[in-house]
């Protein structure tokens, strides 16, 4: 309201101190009175509740167990039943155990010191196993429920490439165990404690050798000692291992075996690390290091753990001064990949500050960053890091009793309660609302177990993925794996099982075990676990769409018969049954050491196999410009020798030359000079080179010992369209990927072969590294084109593996 042209300022009512109800309630009743008569007329003064909108309740639920419970409480309410008998009832309703559901739940919510929880048959369950359950299929391997991938029929993999390509992920491997190998030193010195020289002379002769020779000669005699061991039961194994390895800054890759011939069967591949040799001068500390051990990990797959263990057990005894220590249920291993690991860890991982000398390491690397930056590949990276669940202005300092992952044995200490985080938030948020008392203080639940804010982890970088995308591993603590694992899936990590592991490891081309390295009896086990479930799966189906059977694991010794294509005819039976081999007549190459011996063996030096060299001016782009390479007349009776000589085969890495899906199990074969022709000069590059359909279920039988053979095509027209065997595909391609590629096994010798037959076809110009080769799936009738890179030809050794 204005009367002079101005406006008039609006003056609040100021609220009364008090209200009295009963005049509020007189003065808001006429308006309540016409808000029922307006909802009486709607509903024409009925006021129930309709019938299919009440809430479900037990009261309709009628079974008879419902209602003799309910009939029961009503007699006891009324004293007609016993009472004998409800006294004796509700002693058994008190001594009764909690339901299963209730006792699973705080099994699984225990986070013990060490150790796994164990189902009722033995099988052990990780710490996140819950967790996994309720996201992931399970599956029973190597004594683990371990996630096999997520819900639905294994596709995903193209959404999978994209993340590790733009994302992070993450997997729980603590599967993975360790087996420590440790002695007591032997001083040089130590008849002058007979001599009964002083202890300051000792220690001043204890404190020159360290300043002269790196504390390196005090190791000398046990670490001789450990050497000899891996030189016995690992293969290939240098004993001039480089300075970083042995000084615990670099670990190292080999393949495991029984002690013994060289002929023994393979274990698994394995990684090792030596404890870092700290460098002192400081007198006190050298006599506590008098008693020091020199200790070795061998990281073992769980596949393989209790084969490993007992041979390195054998040999530590025949050894007699070096102790093998099982450290299972010790440690947990992440697995973190992808283009933004980096970033991950950043948000993660705080190191603490330190001036302790155990930590030395946090003095260069106070950050991430600088773990990120000072790291090399194969490196080891020890820190100590806060709780990632703490808060975080949480000021954490170093605690000196924090115990060394190398100190195990001794203890380590568990996280934090979640129930004391949380009272420990919700204390700060009080504070912040000035809502808590400024003389209360949080105190920590008593559990008897030691607890602790800081834990010690050690970080080692794998070899790249593609694009060089970074690939690391956490080694923890078994008990503070949930304190990281949350963290790291609630800040953008995706978690993956083994099958989307498996699809990482294809499409960055290293192998996967146990399922690509068949020299190891872990593999075998494998491939007989999911023959069954095929078997079991296939009898569920009617015979009239029951697929035929296929060769798990494939048929390795029928590689043999590609050896004399020309000679072999279709009646001569018994000379096929002469070139098939046994199991323990194969060996795979794993290195270009090996490569090179088991050419030597064979004279093979006119074969045009390349192993990798370690000169960076020999390469195989000039050595295949060579006029004079392919001078010699291969003839494969010259390298035969004999027909019991074992078959080398080597890892390639296939790709189709122009379309096609390469599948596991699938054969890999040699092709002839016009298929190669009609492939590339064809329309589209497509070539019509199949086998008839009636041949596809019988081109790999099954005898009565359960083994599978190579079933040689009598009608000749099979014949024609009939391919040797040089191979098989052990992991396939990944769909969704925009460079797929498979990694298969194939022999050395007939690889050599099929170059030289290609080299020699073409001009000089026109050779290329790769070699055709023809990949059928077993399913399918017919024939791709590939194309072939050896793998030790780009690289020395071929021990990493995921």
């Amino acid at each position: 309201m204005t009367t002079d042209g101005t406006k008039q300022l609006k003056c609040h009512a100021i609220p009364p101190g008090e209200v009295l109800v009963q005049k509020f309630t007189e003065s808001r009743a006429p308006e309540l009175d016409s808000l029922c008569s307006t909802v009486a007329s709607r509903l024409n003064d009925d006021f129930r509740s309709q019938r299919n909108k009440r809430r479900r309740t037990t009261g309709f639920d009628n079974r008879a167990s419902k209602t003799r419970f309910r009939n029961n409480n009503k007699k006891q309410k009324v004293g007609i039943l016993n009472q004998a008998k409800s006294d004796e009832s509700l002693e058994k309703n008190v001594n009764r155990a909690p339901p299963r559901h209730i006792r699973r739940k705080k099994e699984l919510n225990k986070n013990l010191e060490t150790g796994f929880c164990v189902s009722g048959d033995g099988t052990k369950r990780l710490r996140m196993h819950v967790w996994h359950a309720k996201r992931f299929t399970m599956t029973k391997r190597w004594g683990f429920h371990l996630p096999l991938g997520l819900h639905g029929s294994g596709k995903g993999s193209r959404a999978l490439l994209k993340w590790i390509k733009n994302g992070t992920l993450v997997h729980d491997a603590s599967y993975y165990n360790a087996v420590q190998l440790q002695g007591s030193q032997v001083m040089f010195f130590s008849y002058l404690f007979f001599l009964s020289v002083k202890p300051q002379i000792i220690i001043c002769i204890f404190d020159y050798f360290l300043y002269h020779f790196s504390f390196n000669c005090c190791f000398v005699f046990l670490q001789d000692s450990l050497l000899s061991i891996l030189s016995t039961i690992m293969s290939p194994f240098s004993s001039s291992d480089t300075e970083n390895v042995l000084s615990g800054g670099v670990y190292s890759s080999s393949m495991l075996h029984h002690a013994g011939a060289n002929s023994s069967r393979t274990i698994a591949p394995v990684i090792y690390m030596w404890r870092p040799v700290q460098q002192s001068t400081n007198a006190e500390s050298v006599c506590d290091r008098t008693s020091e051990l020199r200790q070795l990990w061998i990281w073992i797959h769980a596949a393989a753990l209790t084969e490993g263990y007992n041979a390195l057990k054998s040999v530590c005894e025949s050894q007699g001064k070096v102790r093998c220590i099982s450290l299972e249920g010790q440690f947990g291993t992440l697995e973190v990949m992808g283009s933004k690991a980096s970033q991950l860890f950043q948000k993660i991982l705080h190191p603490v500050s330190s001036t302790s000398e155990k930590s030395s390491f946090l003095k260069k690397c106070s950050s991430v960053e600088a773990v990120d930056e000072h790291t090399p590949c194969f490196g080891i990276a020890p820190l100590i890091v806060k709780d990632p669940r703490g808060l975080t202005n949480e000021n954490t300092e170093f605690d000196q009793s924090c115990t060394d992952l190398w100190d195990a044995e001794k203890g380590l200490y568990c996280p934090l309660e979640e129930s004391v985080l949380c009272m420990e938030k919700h204390h700060q948020r009080l504070v912040s609302f000035c809502l808590a008392d400024t003389h209360s203080v949080v105190v920590n639940a008593s559990t008897g177990i030691h607890s602790s804010r800081v834990c010690p982890i050690m970080l080692l970088r794998r070899n790249n993925l593609m694009d060089s995308v970074t690939r690391w591993t956490i080694v923890l603590p078994l008990s503070w794996v949930k304190a990281f694992w949350v963290p790291f899936v609630s800040l953008g990590a995706r978690a993956i099982g083994l099958r989307e592991r498996s699809w990482v490891a294809c499409e960055a081309g290293i192998p996967n075990f146990p399922s690509e390295f068949p020299e190891c009896d872990s593999y075998s086990s494998l491939m007989e676990a999911e023959a069954a479930a095929m078997d079991k799966e296939a009898a569920l189906r009617p015979a009239s769409v029951k697929p035929f059977s296929n060769p798990i694991p494939p048929p390795w010794n029928c590689v043999r018969l590609a050896f004399e294509t020309s000679q072999i005819c279709s009646n001569e039976s018994d000379a096929v049954a002469e070139l098939a081999l046994s199991d323990n007549d194969t060996a795979i190459a794993r290195s270009s050491r090996m490569l090179s011996g088991f050419l030597n063996t064979i004279n093979g030096d006119r074969l045009p196999i390349f192993p990798h060299f370690s000169d960076k001016n020999t390469c195989l782009s000039k050595i295949m410009k060579d006029e004079k390479i392919l001078d010699h007349d291969l003839n494969i009776d010259s390298f035969l020798g004999n027909r019991c000589r074992k078959v080398c085969f080597v890892r390639v890495i296939l790709r189709t030359f122009k379309e096609g899906a390469i599948e596991d199990g699938a054969v890999i074969c040699a092709p002839r000079l016009d298929d190669i022709k009609l492939w590339i000069s064809g329309s589209n590059g497509k070539c019509e080179l199949q086998v008839p359909q009636s041949s596809v279920s019988s081109y790999f039988v099954k005898r009565d010992s359960g083994k599978w053979e190579y079933q040689l095509p009598e009608d000749p027209a099979v014949v024609e369209s009939n391919r040797w065997p040089i191979g098989f595909v052990t992991s396939g391609f990944v769909h969704g990927s925009h460079k797929p590629s498979a990694g298969g096994l194939c022999d050395a010798m007939l690889l050599g072969r099929l170059r030289h037959e290609q080299w020699s076809s073409v001009p000089l110009k026109q050779r290329k590294k790769e070699i055709y080769v023809l990949t059928r799936n077993l399913r399918s009738t017919a024939y791709r084109l590939a194309v072939a890179t050896i793998f030790l030809e780009h690289h020395q050794e071929d021990f990493d593996y995921i």
